[in-house]
């Protein structure tokens, strides 16, 4: 039996920005370690007789300043996600997702696609989102709470599991 879900989601601000901060949450954390070790390598290179205290000083400060780090380039990716929604008119329209074994088809008002699973690159799932990544720089965003219910969610992770290879899905932890 061939099951068939059907979504309708209309993308709002909240649904970009937890996308763009889902794919860069490992470059944000790589960003914050190098300067945690570069700070530490360069305040050790500069002078490295400290006492103990002023290297405790120091690894707290470098920390307070690594975690500051992280928050404002939190900050700029919820910025340029905002001016890169407001700007963008076909992602702010009404999508309609009709999902099968076979298939994926979409349509809005301006665009209307159909492409196999086999032709999908992976799915992903965020706290409040399923990606569907055509590419590694392409996807379809679909809420979570377009779903009519949890069922469908299920469904929709069912039929992906048997649509796709087990490493081109991933969902999250707490569902």
């Amino acid at each position: 039996m061939d099951h068939e879900i059907i979504v309708e989601a209309t993308l709002e601000l909240k649904d970009v920005q937890e996308l763009n901060l889902f794919f860069t949450r490992t470059s944000r954390v790589m960003l914050a370690v190098i300067f945690f070790v570069v700070f530490i390598g360069i305040v050790l290179l500069v002078d490295g007789k400290r006492t103990g205290t002023e290297f405790v000083i120091i690894i707290l400060l470098d920390m307070l300043v690594s975690v500051v780090l992280w928050f404002v380039n939190r900050w700029n990716i919820r910025q340029k996600s905002m001016k890169a929604f407001v700007s963008d008119k076909l992602i702010r329209q009404l999508y309609r997702f009709v999902f099968t074994g076979r298939d994926i088809h979409y349509s809005s008002e301006s665009e209307t696609g159909n492409m196999l699973w086999t032709d999908i690159y992976e799915v992903r799932e965020s706290p409040n989102l399923f990606l569907i990544l055509l590419s590694t720089s392409r996807s379809l965003i679909v809420p979570k709470e377009s779903f009519a219910s949890e069922k469908d969610r299920t469904t929709f992770r069912q039929i992906v599991e048997t649509s796709l290879e087990a490493g081109q899905y991933h969902w999250s932890r707490a569902r």
